[in-house]
């Protein structure tokens, strides 16, 4: 009993801080009363602002909307209006069902067999016709467990494409937190890019099975079943069409679409399949197999505007094997669209960086405190504290304003290590950070053809592998910067930057020697104090290319100081000189590589 009042108190002061600064409240169902999760919230008054419910029914927002009025929508239920000073006094606000009456569609799909098909090519051709590209942010979240016991929890803020008939077109990360159970190091599929490669009623082939919105006519009437089902959950026109292969085998998802019949506007798609015949997914690390068990993808389009993709929800169950060792795991991936029409501001390096995944850009990006309470667009659900807290006891956090031990990351072979003052460079650090040559997911995916530079980064590792081969240096070290932009809570410029080390494009001539540990460490420390030279130069008015500016030419800076060391150490072979050198830099930044690496 103790255990669960401590883990009370323990979400209680986690949420604490996020409660001060905004109005909460939660949506209910009226008939049943039980929470409403993803509700889409429109807010009016001074601004015009959107957000929605957690799953937990739960939404939260800014005081500055305390006089503002709100507008509740979610698929079943009739709109509501309210003020957001309703919820000063009262917890929950509840919405009544909004019961379709269509039995005469119901009724004629009955008599007539080959209409549930008609209308399902309906929407299908008209679907597959609507090319128009939207620019959004995104926010993903990714939660895995295995017994219920969390092992991976991901959150990232995004940059989306997206266009109703080729679905979630591209996703660039703009920064991210995750953690991860110490004692089971697990790092599930690369989500980002099966859900960019899932096409909503495209024909060109795709890692996830297919279903009716990927066909034509003659291959849905070939390959399903369809049928027209009364829809208990419908708006008035709404009416649910469902589809079953004939022939179960993995490669065609069961499920079926919410279409308001009269306009052919789709309002959400409903797919599963068992047993999934998916063999070109893999997980990031190549010595784990990963046999999908069930799948489950659902896709929601905004209520308040149905030209848009609101969120994707996608739920799998593996059968993780390593070795002789088994384990059944749960993910999920929520991937949430907002603010359409606006992105965010990219990260930028001063030189070119490749990465295998998300997981290896998260470790590599800023993710301050300030940009995560401006931008988070709704609480954390009770399953996300718990999450948050095992974590906290039982494994480690990225990101979470902190660094962590380098030897955490050693599972995630990240192609990318951040400087840090406490943590310095030794030769398992630079040896067994082996780089993924190769993402299985990306080499599959039929859309390869898409742009997936970011800047000076690339999404692709294959496109950074062919990129790394031709120009980088092999006799030495890759160092960048990182620069990342952001407006706080206040609408001020932040800027946000850090000294990365490419092990992807570096070559270390590994001796084994403390002397030239240390050298490698003094390289990276010079980048180091340069950029924090950079740094101060930044202003808060200042412009997004003055500010890269600035770093580009410092960068240059601290290149030149480090030929300068090589040659007055001989590339770490004069110990004089290294020790002076090591003066320095324990002078500038407070670390005495010689005495440390001892």
């Amino acid at each position: 009993m103790m255990k669960k009042i401590n883990l009370f108190l323990a979400l209680i002061v986690c949420t604490s801080a996020w409660s001060q600064s905004k109005i909460e409240g939660h949506i209910y169902d009226q008939t049943t009363n039980t929470p409403l999760p993803y509700c889409s919230i429109k807010i009016y008054g001074s601004k015009e602002d959107y957000t929605i419910t957690n799953e937990d029914g739960k939404f939260a927002i800014g005081y500055e909307f305390a006089n503002d009025s709100l507008e509740i929508r979610h698929i079943g239920f009739k709109p509501k209006k309210e003020a957001l000073s309703y919820f000063k006094s009262e917890p929950r606000l509840y919405l009544e069902t909004d019961v379709s009456a269509l039995d005469e569609v119901v009724l004629t799909a009955g008599e007539d067999k080959e209409y549930p098909y008609k209308l399902l090519a309906q929407v299908v051709e008209k679907y597959r016709a609507k090319n128009k590209v939207t620019h959004s942010k995104a926010f993903l979240k990714l939660s895995s467990s295995a017994r219920n016991i969390p092992i991976e929890q991901i959150e990232g803020f995004y940059n989306s494409g997206q266009s109703l008939s080729e679905g979630i077109l591209d996703l660039k990360v703009k920064s991210g937190r995750f953690g991860q159970n110490k004692k089971f190091a697990f790092y599930s599929l690369d989500n980002t890019k099966i859900l960019s490669d899932f096409e909503l009623f495209g024909t060109t082939g795709q890692l996830l099975p297919n279903y009716p919105g990927n066909m034509n006519y003659e291959a849905i009437f070939r390959k399903y079943k369809v049928r027209i089902d009364p829809c208990t959950s419908c708006n008035e026109q709404d009416v649910a069409i469902a589809f079953f292969p004939k022939r179960p085998n993995g490669r065609l998802f069961y499920g079926k679409l919410i279409v308001d019949h009269a306009r052919l506007i789709v309002k959400r798609i409903e797919l599963g399949v068992k047993e999934p015949s998916i063999t070109n997914l893999a997980s990031i690390n190549d010595n784990i197999e990963l046999i999908p068990m069930e799948m489950q993808l659902d896709i929601a389009f905004d209520p308040m505007d149905l030209d848009k993709i609101q969120y994707l929800n996608l739920s799998l169950r593996m059968d993780y094997r390593f070795d002789n060792f088994s384990e059944i795991i749960d993910s999920r991936t929520f991937l949430y669209t907002y603010d359409y029409d606006s992105t965010f501001e990219m990260p930028y390096f001063t030189e070119e960086l490749s990465f295998n995944n998300d997981y290896d850009k998260i470790i590599a990006l800023q993710a301050s405190d300030h940009f995560w309470e401006s931008n988070y667009q709704f609480p954390k659900s009770f399953k996300d504290n718990r999450s948050m807290n095992f974590m906290k006891e039982h494994g480690y956090l990225i990101n979470y304003n902190s660094y962590i031990p380098l030897s955490d990351l050693m599972y995630a072979k990240p192609s990318v290590l951040s400087w840090h003052k406490d943590y310095r460079l030794h030769w398992e650090h630079l040896t067994n950070f082996m780089p993924v040559e190769e993402d299985k997911t990306a080499r599959k995916n039929a859309r390869g053809n898409r742009d997936v530079t970011v800047g000076k980064s690339f999404d692709s590792p294959v496109a950074a592998h062919i990129k790394s081969t031709g120009v980088k240096n092999s006799k030495g070290l890759n160092i960048t910067y990182m620069v990342d932009r952001y407006l706080d809570g206040e609408g001020k410029n932040k800027t946000v930057s850090r000294t990365l080390l490419d092990l992807n494009a570096s070559q270390f001539n590994n001796d084994g020697s403390r002397n030239r540990l240390a050298y490698i460490n003094i390289i990276f420390d010079i980048y180091e104090v340069y950029r924090q030279l950079a740094s101060s130069r930044i202003t808060e008015s200042m412009g997004s290319e003055e500010a890269k500016a600035i770093f580009d030419e410092i960068y240059q800076g601290a290149a030149i100081e480090v030929k300068k060391m090589e040659r007055e150490t001989q590339r770490g072979a004069d110990q004089e000189a290294l020790r002076l050198w090591n003066r320095r830099i324990n002078a500038r930044l407070g670390v005495d590589n010689l005495s440390l690496n001892r």
